[in-house]
């Protein structure tokens, strides 16, 4: 089904089922991301797709949102850039301050997110380091949950594509935390090694443990 809708001030198509994401990618309309990634299930969590749509209460999430006969949608608007940059300002207060040394620089999704929008962390600073650094004994994966977003993606795919469910949430709010298992390590959680969390995390919360520091 065809239906009707306008993209930041341009009457275009679109297909019934599609989110307001997939009709921007199809229309070389960029909007930012940080939990989305095309392989794995949308969740919406991350804020950094907020979009205004009239007639809406609040912001809506671009990779979870479908498309209606009839939406305006405006990705650029004052509400939802001060939104995206406001995501960005709690993240860089919850995340190491150390982007210049870390082993990912240069390589680093939020890190590309933050420059683009000249973002800084909040004038009340930031948490600082919470958690033990290498945490897991993992031979293949460093894991420093100091960089973590909760982007959920390490939990994605390792249940979606390596279907392993090594990886889930614990805990809520400010406590809210990435865990193997129950709060077990990696291994006694069933995970293979087989980096796929790696892979798929944006930051440099889990990263290749053989060739850390030699970048």
């Amino acid at each position: 089904m065809t239906l009707n809708l306008t993209l930041n001030g341009k009457k275009i198509e679109a297909q019934a089922g599609q989110t307001i994401l997939d009709v921007a990618k199809a229309h070389d309309v960029r909007i930012p991301t940080l939990c989305y990634h095309k392989d794995l299930s949308p969740t919406g969590n991350c804020r950094m797709c907020v979009v205004d749509v009239k007639g809406s209460r609040t912001l809506q999430a671009a990779c979870v949102t479908q498309v209606w006969d009839g939406m305006e949608i405006e990705t650029e608007s004052p509400k939802a850039v001060a939104s995206r940059k406001l995501s960005l300002e709690l993240m860089l207060a919850n995340h190491s301050p150390n982007c210049a040394t870390c082993d990912i620089s240069g390589e680093c999704d939020l890190q590309d997110i933050v420059y683009e929008y000249q973002v800084d962390a909040p004038a009340w600073g930031t948490k600082g380091t919470r958690y033990k650094v290498d945490s897991d004994p993992n031979p293949f994966v460093r894991v420093d949950f100091n960089k973590c977003i909760l982007c959920r993606r390490c939990v994605e795919a390792c249940a979606e594509i390596q279907v392993r469910d090594v990886w889930g949430v614990s805990k809520r709010g400010f406590e809210e935390v990435i865990v193997a298992g129950a709060g077990t390590t990696m291994l006694e959680a069933r995970c293979e090694s087989c980096g796929q969390c790696v892979a798929y995390c944006p930051t440099g919360a889990l990263s290749n443990k053989l060739s850390y520091g030699q970048g």
